[in-house]
Order: structure tokens, then sequence, then C-alpha cells
């Protein structure tokens, strides 16, 4: 069996024992699975990639403690796990936006990209937007509600420079590596998009599925990435 394919079935695997557990009311055990997806990956990938970047490590790494921390406190019985969840989140994607962006030249992009650039800009600006107006209304559960507030802008603007980034990454390294990298933060960035809808717009299970799929093939196809060689554009 080739290595994508195993991937894609390790997903769908994941994803509808997920389900089933959900199903049987058994959300605990749903919800460990799910975010044990990221610290099995982390562990594949520090213990099997020979060439690791230290960047992408340190987003596996710091995305892994987030997930531990919510696991531990699943129930969130304490306001800790939030606090460190999120910015252990946040910083993760701060590590994968470094990584992707040590991968294209600014300059190429302001002198040959402008105008995808500006094209962009503008859908950025306007996604920050509707972020703001979907956080702001919102009556958190808190004392320090203005904190809870940016942390939830400053982990959506994460996301958002991700999704940014590796599309200019691509259209500057046209190839297959950078095409999996694209595509994954892609996933990764409309999982948590998504999620922000299912959280504060539209109670609907459905969506959080649908957030859920994404993600794990998002972190399953960044996994896979890391092991393409970006001259011979196969697996290292």
């Amino acid at each position: 069996m080739s290595r994508p394919l195993f991937l894609i079935l390790a997903a769908i695997a994941i994803f509808t024992v997920v389900i089933a557990l959900d199903y049987f009311d058994l959300e605990v055990l749903s919800s460990t699975l799910e975010l044990s997806v990221v610290p099995l990956t982390s562990l594949v990938y520090l213990f099997f990639n020979k060439n690791k970047d230290k960047f992408l490590t340190a987003f596996f790494v710091i995305y892994t403690i987030g997930d531990i921390a919510n696991i531990l406190d699943f129930r969130a019985e304490s306001n800790w796990s939030y606090y460190v969840c999120n910015v252990a989140y946040i910083l993760a994607y701060l590590f994968l936006i470094l990584y992707i962006a040590k991968s294209f030249i600014f300059k190429l992009v302001f002198k040959k990209y402008l105008l995808e650039f500006m094209v962009l800009l503008v859908l950025d600006l306007y996604m920050i937007y509707v972020l703001i107006n979907i956080i702001n209304p919102i009556n958190f559960e808190s004392n320090f509600i203005e904190l809870v507030q940016a942390v939830e802008f400053f982990y959506s603007l994460m996301v958002i420079i991700v999704l940014s980034f590796s599309f200019l990454n691509y259209i500057q390294n046209v190839n297959k590596k950078y095409l999996l990298l694209f595509v994954s933060c892609v996933m990764i960035a409309f999982s948590e998009l998504i999620l922000i809808g299912y959280y504060y717009i539209v109670d609907d299970i459905s969506i959080s599925y649908t957030s859920s799929v994404l993600f794990i093939c998002g972190v399953i196809m960044l996994f896979f990435h890391s092991f393409v060689d970006v001259k011979k554009g196969y697996l290292a």
C-alpha cells in the first residue's frame, strides 16, 4: 500500500471512530481520540523524519502541548486550560508561519505577484473585519472578557496568515511539495474558521464533524508534505 493511500485511509478510520464514539454518547473518548491526532503525528514525525525542520518541529511539539492540556481539562473546569491551550495553538501557528515564510522571497511577491498580493490583502482585511464583528459582541463567561476576545482574535488572525502565506509560497514554488503544504494549510485554516461558525453562530454537529475531517486530513497532509523531496518531487 502506498503511503498517500495509507494516510487517507488512516484519516477516514480516525474520523469514523470519532463519529461512532459520539453516536454512543462517549464524548470524552471521542474528543480524546480527535485531540490525539496531532500528538501521535508529532511522535511519528520526530522519530521517522530524518530531515526535520526546526520550525515545523516546533509547530508539532507546541500544538501537542495545547492538545494535551485540552485532554487533561476536557470539561474546562478551570480557566488555566483555556489560556494554555489557545496560547500554545497561537504559538504553534506562528512557527508554522515562519516555516512557510522561509520558503519564499518577500521581494519577489511585490515585484512579480503584486496584484495577487493586493487581492489577498483585501480578502484578509475583510475576513478580519468579519471575525471582529463575530467575536466582539459575544458575552464570554469570564472576568477578563477583553483578554479572552484578544486571544480569540489573535488565534483567528494566525489562521488567516497561515492560509495567506501558504498561497504566496505556492505561487512562487509550484511543485508537489508546496502544493501539499498549501492544501494542508487550506484544510487546517478552513477547519478552524468553520469551528468558529459552530461555536458562535450555528450549533449544528455536522459543522463540527466537517471541521474535524478537514483538520485531520490537513494535519496528515502536512506530515506527508514533510517527507517529499522538494527537488525530486517524491518521498524522501
